[in-house]
């Protein structure tokens, strides 16, 4: 059986939620061409496209740092599933 956090986990991955506020990444995103060159404008749907590939990539470390912690019975995660999380996906490509 799942531990309670898990539940409420996969519970809120079903309503469509966006992680990153959209007026932080926007600005984020707008200072980093800035620095790059002056006049350099991103339209919209790059934007949110963007925006859509880091939520996933980061949902998807979320999710195996969790898978982690779960495999070793613990509720909570640690710095240490985070490396093994990144030694993973080293090996893998």
């Amino acid at each position: 059986r799942a531990p309670a956090p898990w539940k409420k986990l996969r519970l809120s991955r079903k309503k469509p939620r966006q992680l990153l506020p959209a007026a932080s990444f926007c600005g984020l995103l707008l200072r980093g061409f800035a620095v790059v060159r002056r006049g350099f404008g991103v339209l919209p749907g790059a934007v949110a496209a963007l925006r859509e590939g880091c939520e996933a990539h980061l949902l998807a470390l979320l999710e195996e740092w969790g898978l982690c912690a779960l495999h070793a019975k613990r509720a909570a995660v640690r710095t240490a599933d985070l490396s093994l999380v990144r030694c993973l996906r080293v090996k893998r490509g």
